[in-house]
């Protein structure tokens, strides 16, 4: 296996048409179904524990380069762009767009069809409350790199286990 190759956790749900880029991650319990349109997730990209990225009819699902699916985070038939951090049991709703660099707070939901300008943090119901950050680009960027590293650990550490098995 590759050094870039994506990790899916063992319980994790991968159905449909799914792309999965270099160093993805898809964690425990989180689901990606791409039954009804297609799932994407770009370079470096993340989707953590419990969180669902889902196509839905007419709208493709599409998480860009290093962007943080939080926790509980949903995504249904929407774009995220790069670097951006859906944080933990945020949603973003069919047909939304989620500018590069920027950060949906927590249990923030972004309606359907909003588009996000890039660098704006959201909070509660689709409010645009400031520009993100340069401090907070670079948590979110430091965030995906240690998501990627942690990847490849789960990764080989399965592996072993599996190995030592036979």
């Amino acid at each position: 296996m590759s050094d870039d190759a994506p990790f899916v956790a063992p319980n994790a749900q991968v159905t449909g048409e799914v792309r999965l880029g270099p160093n993805t991650s898809v964690w425990y319990s989180a689901r990606l179904t791409g039954e009804a349109a297609l799932v994407e997730l770009a370079e470096g990209a993340n989707v953590q524990d419990n969180g669902v990225v889902e196509g839905t009819f007419d709208h493709p699902a599409f998480i860009g380069a290093n962007c943080t699916l939080g926790h509980n985070a949903r995504v249904f038939g929407a774009t995220v762009e790069a670097g951006s951090m859906i944080a933990i049991g945020a949603t973003v709703l069919p047909g939304a767009r989620i500018g590069a660099q920027s950060i949906v707070a927590a249990n923030a939901t972004v309606p359907e069809g909003m588009h996000v300008p890039p660098k704006s943090l959201v909070i509660g119901q689709g409010r645009i409350l400031r520009q993100v950050t340069d401090a907070e680009i670079d948590r979110i960027d430091r965030g995906a790199r240690d998501y990627v590293r942690l990847g490849r650990e789960h990764r080989e550490s399965i592996a072993r286990r599996a190995s030592r098995s036979q």
